[in-house]
């Protein structure tokens, strides 16, 4: 029974840091992440202009219920990437539940661990 619970603990977190459950991929949410172009931008901005090495993310952004952006409320995780998308990058908002968010969405905590280890 130990051995079971072990074997799926680390079974979930080698999903959880590869991205690789439910079809996510975090390498192409990295790529993403970076995008300029991402959901057809247009001011040259990509999510690392103002996220870089993780800046203004923690893991407790990964689990809010509701959000507070530039003064504005978003109910979901996938609201803000898409506001910020729309803002910031000048874009159009990305399916919520469609590839590339999900991609983002597996990236994300691999950020936030990369960046929480080190010293700021």
């Amino acid at each position: 029974m130990k051995t079971t619970t072990i074997f799926l603990a680390a079974a979930g977190l080698v999903l959880a840091i590869t991205g690789n459950g439910l079809g996510a991929d975090a390498r192409n949410g990295k790529l993403l992440f970076a995008s300029p172009t991402l959901g057809g931008g247009t001011s040259g901005k990509s999510c690392l202009t103002c996220h870089e090495h993780g800046r203004d993310l923690s893991p407790e952004t990964l689990s809010r219920k509701h959000y507070l952006i530039m003064g504005n409320p978003v109910a979901s995780l996938a609201g803000v990437i898409n506001f910020c998308i729309e803002v910031a990058l000048r874009g159009e908002a990305i399916p919520e539940n469609g590839k590339e968010m999900t991609d983002l969405i597996a990236y994300l905590p691999i950020l936030i661990t990369d960046t929480s280890a080190k010293p700021q």
